[in-house]
């Protein structure tokens, strides 16, 4: 089991990895806690051209015999519920950005967002065992007007040594509401400020990009990762005025991380 907490610290919150799978796990005498934080950078908002800092804590536990699971840092946080092994689904939750002024002041005039959860649910299937793996989550935001956004993505997976390395395709998918709410432009706020013309986003895909990440397992109790992440802002949310006229359609996170990992009981 995975579980993972986020907390925002200078300027921008993100979701923590995690999963979790067997309860039980938590009462087991021999259970292994794994516990430890990233640390990165990525963009204020949607959109943004200026990076923000942000650091989570990370948590997880499973039985002395059960193997440790991969994982990416941009899973969101999740709960098994049916299957186990090569196909899993359940729950899933996942951090989305907010956004003010304190951000970039020429986002003055649009409506600020506060960061948010979207609740939903996660589906992977590993379709070449320890290699390949496919997942997809499909959230609503918990208040109505946040909209519902899909992440879909697929890594490939390999094993050199203490070395783990990861890379695959993201792509990101939202309705008309969850569109509209990081980047229509109402008309009142472009009276306000001309840096910005009038836009209605519309459904669709959202973002198209790549992750990574390399990890090193030192010894059975420490694990070094480094995280990298690409997205273009594509169709929709490229047209927005706030990304042409105010940040960049390009969006970078990077993250390095430490995880330590012992006996509930010696």
């Amino acid at each position: 089991m995975r579980l993972g907490g986020c907390v925002a610290t200078v300027l921008v919150a993100i979701a923590t990895p995690a999963r979790a799978d067997d309860l039980s796990a938590l009462f087991d005498r021999d259970t292994i806690i794994s516990a430890g934080g990233f640390v990165g950078a990525g963009p204020r908002f949607q959109g943004s051209k200026q990076a923000g800092l942000w650091g989570l804590p990370y948590l997880s536990f499973r039985q002395a015999d059960e193997p440790s699971e991969w994982w990416s840092p941009d899973d969101g946080l999740d709960v098994t519920l049916v299957g186990q092994g090569r196909l899993q689904a359940g729950a899933v939750l996942d951090f989305r950005e907010g956004r003010s002024l304190n951000d970039d002041r020429r986002l003055a005039g649009l409506p600020g967002l506060p960061v948010t959860v979207g609740l939903g649910l996660f589906g992977e299937v590993w379709p070449v065992a320890d290699t390949v793996r496919l997942r997809a989550e499909v959230t609503q935001g918990i208040r109505a007007h946040d909209g519902i956004v899909a992440k879909l993505g697929a890594d490939l997976v390999g094993h050199v040594g203490r070395f783990t390395l990861s890379a695959g395709p993201r792509f990101v998918v939202g309705d008309a509401a969850a569109m509209r709410l990081d980047f229509a432009v109402p008309v009142g706020a472009a009276l306000v400020n001309p840096i910005l013309a009038p836009y209605r986003a519309s459904a669709g895909p959202r973002s198209a990009g790549a992750a990574t990440t390399l990890s090193y397992t030192w010894s059975d109790a420490w694990q070094t990762l480094g995280y990298v992440r690409y997205d273009r802002l594509i169709a929709s949310a490229a047209g927005s005025s706030i990304v042409r006229r105010v940040g960049t359609p390009n969006e970078l996170t990077v993250a390095v991380g430490a995880i330590y990992s012992f006996h509930l009981t010696p």
